[in-house]
């Protein structure tokens, strides 16, 4: 077979048709000195996806870059390690008449004037020859980091205003609840929008309440679902390639996020405590992205034992999802492990070759 540009590599997957290797794709680290600025970081997601040749990019954004222009303040990082997302200072929302003023901000200005910029440079430069990702986060995830509320993980600074558990703030608060996320909604689809118009092809699409510790069945069908639907309904059509991250060690709702509108899932399918890629596989056709550890498999000062441990890796994640597969970390991948993504790479082409 031909060889195929990583555009033409993923469309086939999509549509289950043969391709000349097997797609895969990592992400990470953040850029967190980089990623405020256009120059700096449309160049270091140039460089790259030039180095690695990963079949998709994922453009890693500062985490906070929806809510910086509603007011959040982040402070500098310090080092490359220095997260911004963890960098909060004062949050965007600290009051409950913060929702009821809320109103959608201009996405060619701003913060999401600069992530504008940023991925029109990106897509510039690869020319449609690989899928460009922009990050998306759902209405529900974008609420709580405008409030701050990210209980027992320690991200944020200061307490959130409504409280410890979110979900009793909301019931108390419907209306208001309703019509600030009704405007995050809107926003989201604004922001989309932006991104295709620059040129990408789909987005990365982190949804809200995807753990069963967050809320309910019945709290998750009426209160975060459908905001999420309606922000990836309104970009079908444009948006030819969307992946839905589902963040998470263990407690995934995964039996409700495979049914979201989108074409590919991603999950820490490694982690014991969640399901498999042959669980996940069962209750869906779409494209399933994983079998990598990105913890553990690329450790190790033996270079051959690293890439017998991938090939073999690679080789499982075929057999429980069969074709349509993009073989994947569960998320961000360390700083000391992208020295080997030169071996997978190998593997990649190995397992090509011998078809």
């Amino acid at each position: 077979m031909d060889k195929m540009t990583h555009t033409e590599r993923i469309k086939a997957v999509l549509e289950g048709r043969p391709v000349d290797r097997i797609p895969f794709i990592a992400w990470g680290p953040h850029l967190n000195l980089e990623d405020r600025n256009v120059n700096d970081f449309s160049k270091a997601i140039i460089a790259y996806e030039t180095q690695h040749d990963f079949d998709v990019i994922k453009v890693m954004q500062n985490g906070l870059y929806n809510a910086e222009d509603f007011g959040q303040i982040i402070a500098e990082p310090e080092n490359s390690d220095d997260a911004g997302f963890k960098k909060t200072v004062k949050n965007a929302f600290n009051s409950l008449e913060d929702w009821r003023n809320v109103t959608k901000k201009n996405v060619f200005e701003g913060a999401f004037g600069r992530e504008m910029q940023s991925v029109k440079a990106i897509c510039d430069h690869f020319q449609k020859t690989v899928p460009v990702l922009p990050t998306i986060f759902g209405p529900m995830r974008m609420l709580t980091q405008l409030c701050g509320y990210a209980p027992g993980t320690g991200i944020y600074q200061g307490e959130s205003f409504v409280g410890e558990n979110i979900m009793d703030f909301i019931h108390a608060h419907e209306e208001e609840y309703f019509h600030v996320m009704d405007v995050l909604t809107d926003q989201i689809i604004d922001v989309m929008n932006g991104f295709l118009d620059m040129g990408a092809d789909g987005f990365f699409y982190c949804p809200g309440g995807d753990h069963t510790d967050f809320c309910s069945e019945e709290d998750y069908f009426k209160f975060i679902r459908p905001y999420d639907v309606r922000a990836l309904e309104a970009v079908q059509g444009r948006a030819w390639f969307t992946m839905l991250h589902v963040c998470g060690m263990e407690n995934l709702r995964m039996k409700d996020m495979v049914t979201l509108p989108v074409q590919a899932i991603n999950w820490e399918d490694q982690s014991p405590s969640n399901p498999s890629l042959a669980e996940v596989r069962a209750m869906t056709d779409k494209v399933l992205m994983g079998g990598i550890d990105r913890n553990s498999d690329f450790y190790g000062a033996n270079r051959d034992k690293v890439k017998a441990v991938l090939r073999a890796k690679t080789e499982e994640a075929i057999r429980q999802a069969g074709t349509k597969l993009i073989v994947s970390g569960g998320c961000e991948f360390n700083r000391e492990t992208t020295h080997r993504f030169v071996v997978w790479h190998e593997v990649m082409e190995d397992i090509a070759a011998e078809q």
